[in-house]
């Protein structure tokens, strides 16, 4: 029992030393995770700052060198104004220039194109006329020809109608005829599988019925047989072991019976020396054992 404490005691506190290292090595995962954290993001708040500060040097930098630029080019344009002006006394020379030639040909163009606007009209107004009286002459024909083309059409399409009714009646009574013959021979033959294959799966199922019930009655038969068998076997084992049992019980007790006197015997037959004696040394084998025990004890709560 001591040893199975100890086992017992021993699992647990391995068990807890187990827990112990997995919360530790948690924990050291936790807080390494929270310093990667931390430390990712003073550095992305620092990197952040550094480029702020990037950012505001490279605009001073550029404002300085575009008032710069700007200065050198406002100089350099006040050194060439006089050329300035000389290009654009040329510049608007040319311009009026231009722009009164431009005016003389346009007038030009546009008495060439009014007499050629009245020129086109007038051609077309005649092509008109001579259009329409075509197309009247033209439409009265295509009519009658249309005309014409449809009665015949209509004609044709009737008589094609009432031949193909006629065909198609004949060749439906045909297959209907032909479809009920169909049918009967079809009702015909699956009555007569049916039959043959109902008849089949009913001397199937009944000959497998009579094999289901055969083989439970057996097994039921069988089963009941040997419940008799282990109670009758069950009941001469135990009348074997209670005989068997009775046996060794007085057996023992006639033994114990018999050691108990030859001990009183022999422990009146002692002398008072040897019965204080002994008296002693049982004495001293109990003080001994409950110091080992302190001892034990002591030392399992110090290491607990």
């Amino acid at each position: 029992w001591g040893r199975r404490r100890f086992r017992a005691r021993r699992a647990e506190y391995d068990q807890q030393v187990r827990e112990r290292t997995a919360a530790t090595k948690l924990q050291a995962m936790a807080r390494r995770h929270a310093a990667v954290k931390r430390v990712d993001i003073l550095r992305a708040h620092k990197v952040q700052r550094m480029t702020e500060a990037a950012t505001v040097i490279r605009k001073f930098w550029l404002g300085a060198k575009m008032r710069k630029r700007h200065a050198a080019k406002l100089a350099d344009f006040r050194s060439r104004v006089p050329h300035i002006i000389t290009a654009q006394r040329h510049a608007r020379g040319f311009m009026v220039r231009l722009r009164m030639w431009r005016q003389a040909l346009r007038a030009e163009e546009e008495l060439w194109a009014a007499m050629e606007i009245q020129r086109t009209w007038r051609g077309y107004l005649g092509r008109v006329r001579w259009e329409m009286v075509y197309e009247q002459v033209w439409a009265r024909e295509t009519a009658a020809a249309r005309m014409q083309a449809h009665v015949r059409g209509w004609l044709a399409r009737t008589k094609v109608r009432r031949m193909r009714r006629m065909i198609a009646r004949a060749e439906f009574e045909h297959a209907r005829l032909r479809f009920k013959s169909a049918q009967r021979l079809q009702a015909l033959a699956r009555g007569v599988s049916t039959r043959k294959a109902t008849t089949r799966l009913f001397a199937r199922k009944t000959q497998a019925a009579t094999q289901i019930q055969r083989i439970c009655r057996g097994v039921a038969t069988r089963r009941r047989l040997w419940a008799q068998v282990v109670q009758l076997r069950a009941t001469i084992i135990q009348a074997a072991a209670r005989g068997f049992l009775l046996r060794t019980r007085r057996f023992r007790l006639i033994a114990k019976a018999i050691c108990i006197q030859r001990t009183w015997r022999s422990a009146r037959r002692r002398p008072p020396e040897v019965k204080e004696k002994a008296f002693a040394e049982m004495r001293r084998r109990k003080e001994n054992a409950a110091i080992i025990q302190k001892a034990f004890r002591s030392r399992k709560e110090g290491k607990e």
